[in-house]
């Protein structure tokens, strides 16, 4: 539960287990392994990866220049949500964050699939907001264009956020209908956690549990504003309760 960072150059030389964060923003991606890995309470290095940027040093590490990625030893880089989250399973089989139960199994990779994969909400939100996003110089606004714009419009984009919200929501209800806080079964699951973090990007969390900069706040109310709708009052209560109990406060990047 590292809360300092070493460079990709220190991380290189390292033995063990180094994970590759965004620096200076609460990336939903980064934040959702992040709090994986510490409620698992798994050793790692956090590895600094500068959003925006070449992160050529990266590139050359793990073959790709985004965050986050982990490194275990000399083994292949993580890249991938679902690598991460199967690695953090078994490095610590406890607490369970991937249900046993292979239909509740199934569900966690659809919905954690819905929240964090392509043409999924994180995509559909980055999408809406890319030309708020992407830095000024061309060369860069290439790059990432090229890296994180799918081109399917707005139409298409606000759709999936509501139609993805909507199903969650849902889950949500019927799940506390039957006296259960958490989107699968009756524990706590990845999906729950892909959630919160991704919630970040409709709904700024609260500064004194995530004092993110204020342009990235800003983000949220962007977000709001192009959807032109917000979060399920029920998605929020429940992203609230998730850090409440199962994060480690305030949030840091």
């Amino acid at each position: 539960m590292s809360r300092s960072y070493v460079s990709i150059e220190q991380a290189i030389a390292m033995p063990g287990l180094r994970i590759a964060f965004s620096r200076g923003v609460p990336g939903p991606w980064s934040e959702a392994v992040r709090a994986i890995y510490d409620i698992k309470r798994i050793a790692y290095v956090a590895v600094e990866q500068l959003p925006g940027q070449l992160n050529e040093a990266l590139q050359a590490w793990t073959g790709q220049s985004s965050a986050p990625v982990a490194m275990l030893d000399d083994d292949r880089p993580r890249v991938n949500w679902h690598e991460m989250l199967v690695l953090a399973e078994q490095l610590a089989p406890a607490p369970r964050l991937i249900p046993a139960d292979e239909d509740d199994r199934a569900i966690l990779f659809g919905l954690c699939h819905a929240l964090a994969s392509d043409d999924g909400f994180g995509w559909a939100i980055r999408e809406l907001l890319f030309e708020r996003i992407a830095p000024a110089d061309e060369a860069t606004r290439a790059r990432m264009r090229r890296k994180f714009q799918n081109r399917v419009g707005a139409d298409h984009s606000i759709a999936r956020v509501r139609s993805i919200m909507a199903m969650l929501a849902g889950r949500l209800e019927a799940q506390e209908a039957r006296g259960s806080g958490y989107l699968i079964g009756d524990a706590l699951s990845a999906a729950d956690i892909y959630w919160t973090t991704f919630s970040n990007l409709v709904a700024a969390i609260p500064q004194e549990r995530c004092p993110m900069p204020e342009f990235y706040r800003e983000l949220a109310r962007n977000a709001v504003r192009e959807l032109g709708f917000g979060a399920p009052e029920i998605l929020i209560r429940h992203r609230d309760r998730i850090l409440a109990d199962h994060f480690i406060l305030p949030m840091w990047f």
